[in-house]
């Protein structure tokens, strides 16, 4: 199981057209091989930069911006060396997701549904507000500014 689906990273680049010209290869074919690469490189580093403040890896439902977060670093990692499948937008919202990422290992902002660990003996921290509402990756949906 992945963070992420493919229909995830289609819903955050707003078109199934857009996805298909990232996935696609000299001769057209999806490389599904790459998606695949790609959404297990996002949980790699979502589960390695908050396994050690957040119960990750996660098992079972998936939160809303966990799936945003992971979409959008597969996204990255597909679009890397594609200018023209709009890889540069695509990387700048990557880089805006890494630092929600720091933020929420910082304890600066909250996953809905995810308890921090204490820094003692893992025991989760309860009734502490991290949540920043300034921005609109909350995995409600929104589709990235894709060119």
């Amino acid at each position: 199981m992945t963070y992420a689906a493919k229909q995830d990273l289609v819903n955050r680049l707003g078109s199934a057209d857009r996805l298909e010209v990232l996935l696609a290869d000299e001769s057209g074919n999806e490389r599904q091989d790459a998606l695949e690469a790609a959404l297990a490189a996002a949980d790699d580093e979502l589960d390695s930069l908050l396994g050690q403040v957040l119960p990750f890896p996660l098992t079972g439902t998936v939160p809303a911006l966990v799936k945003a977060w992971a979409a959008d670093l597969a996204l990255a990692a597909l679009a890397q060396g594609r200018p023209a499948a709009g890889g540069g937008q695509i990387a700048a919202n990557a880089e805006r997701t890494r630092g929600q990422i720091e933020e929420a290992r910082a304890g600066r902002r909250r996953i809905p549904g995810i308890e921090r660990r204490s820094a003692v003996g893992g025991v989760p921290e309860t009734g502490r507000s991290m949540t920043r509402g300034e921005d609109n990756v909350d995995g409600s949906g929104g589709t990235l500014d894709v060119l």
